[in-house]
């Protein structure tokens, strides 16, 4: 998730032109094309379902790698049925931070759909609703998921409700607000390890158990989010509103950090697969791949001279983070 915002709400003219007064957009039609246009805008469907796709299968190989006790592995139906939950819930986390972004938007990022009224905010509550209420009646077979994707949800709804009602955090604390967004990202993340565990059959662990077990897989995932969360926030010079991490940290330090990440994500997961016992194991050397993504980044970040971090490592990082464990999966379970 973005990082939240709150920013004062334009006034006067600017404010008008921008909801829609004098100057404003036109009428912007029925609900199914307000909604059209927040897709094109915010979310666009393809990308948004190749990447729930990789991210859905890609952990979910990561932790039959881990198992010990997963001969053979497979996606399966029920793979299919949480990389629809989490298209669906990205789609919704991506209607909560372009409400608690609106504000700010109107200033600095007018273009946006919510922003300049081709959707409205009421038409993304709605879609909040209705795809809560989807994702209920999809998990309703599987009490655990059920449970962690309700919290993620209602967690969400609160953030949100601190946001437009009490303006906190500011949209400038952009530390604090990864720190309150990423139990989003925890609780999506146990929420494919429920599946994953109920699809095998090993869903009759205790919770400690199955707790002690996720931990190092899931700051596998947490330490690569982290690092897309930084890079795709570098900036060299930031601009006067910019919300950027090197504010924070300066830009050596933050880029030293993003890196570290990477590498820290890796080595976890290393750790975990333990490559150099040889056989099937060895499809874990495959985790390094994306390091070498990050690295390859930094280094034309540094020598270039470039005004931000290269799209192409911000886009494909995270993708080939879940498709190289997707494939030591698949190996290491043949």
């Amino acid at each position: 998730m973005s990082p939240p915002a709150a920013r004062p709400a334009a006034t006067g003219p600017e404010a008008a032109t921008l909801a829609g007064g004098p100057g404003g957009p036109a009428d912007p039609g029925p609900l199914a094309v307000r909604l059209g246009a927040f897709l094109r805008g915010s979310f666009p469907l393809p990308l948004s379902l190749v990447f729930a796709g990789v991210w859905a299968v890609g952990a979910t190989g990561l932790f039959a790698a881990a198992d010990a006790r997963v001969g053979h592995w497979r996606p399966g139906w029920g793979t299919v049925g949480a990389a629809l939950t989490v298209l669906v819930d990205l789609l919704l986390m991506r209607a909560a931070d372009d409400l608690r972004d609106l504000p700010y938007d109107r200033r600095h990022n007018p273009s946006r759909p919510l922003a300049r009224g081709a959707v409205l905010p009421r038409d993304l509550y709605l879609l909040s609703g209705a795809g809560a209420a989807f994702l209920l009646l999809l998990n309703a077979g599987n009490r655990a998921a059920l449970l962690l994707i309700a919290a993620q949800l209602v967690y969400t709804t609160l953030l949100v409700g601190a946001e437009l009602r009490l303006g906190w955090p500011r949209g400038d604390a952009v530390v604090t607000g990864v720190l309150l967004s990423s139990p989003v990202q925890v609780l999506l993340n146990l929420y494919l390890y429920a599946v994953f565990l109920h699809d095998t059959g090993l869903d009759g662990d205790s919770i400690a158990r199955a707790g002690k077990h996720m931990l190092p897989l899931l700051a596998v995932i947490m330490l690569a989010a982290t690092h897309h969360e930084l890079v795709r926030k570098v900036v060299r010079e930031p601009g006067a509103n910019e919300r950027t991490y090197v504010r924070v940290f300066g830009l050596r330090t933050t880029v030293a950090l993003a890196f570290g990440f990477a590498a820290a994500s890796a080595a976890v997961s290393l750790a975990v697969l333990r490559p150099w016992a040889g056989g099937p194991a060895g499809w874990g050397w495959l985790a390094l791949l994306p390091v070498a993504v990050a690295a390859l980044a930094a280094r034309r970040f540094s020598r270039t001279g470039a005004a931000r971090w290269p799209v192409g490592a911000v886009v494909g990082y995270l993708p080939a983070v879940f498709l190289c464990h997707l494939v030591i999966g698949l190996g290491s379970t043949s």
